[in-house]
């Protein structure tokens, strides 16, 4: 009776082997790309321009836009090669926000949620006038 094993492998790789798979199928989905569009683009000034992304996470979420500010004289393609490391400034759900520029200054109407703003450290003045819906 000494020499019988009190644990057999197969009952300790199978919940090891199942832990593995979870561990690897929550990392995908931690790292899942999320694809953005160039929506809309407008000249601020000399300087730099308005980038709006429109960007979606897959089938089950909503679109959101980014709002960026990107140097002037750099082209769409630059832009959209370097999205992924660019900060937006403002990411709201409104796909039909307003973007009017006067005397140099960026003026936004948004009616809907707004999940992140930051009017810090731009060469130009952002004025936003927002409310939900």
């Amino acid at each position: 009776m000494q020499k019988e094993r009190v644990f057999k492998k197969r009952y300790i790789l199978i919940p090891v082997l199942f832990v593995l798979i979870w561990v690897g199928w929550i990392f995908y989905f931690m790292t899942f790309p999320v694809g953005q569009d160039l929506f809309k683009k407008t000249k601020v000034n000399n300087l730099v321009n308005l980038y709006i992304t429109q960007t979606s996470a897959g089938a089950a979420t909503s679109f959101s836009y980014h709002y960026f500010l990107y140097d002037a004289n750099k082209d769409d393609a630059d832009f959209m090669d370097h999205v992924e490391r660019e900060t937006p400034f403002m990411i709201t759900d409104d796909g039909t926000a307003n973007t009017t520029v006067k005397d140099g200054q960026l003026y936004l109407r948004v009616r809907g949620n707004i999940y992140s703003y930051t009017n810090a450290g731009y060469p130009i003045r952002i004025n936003l006038d927002a409310s939900p819906y």
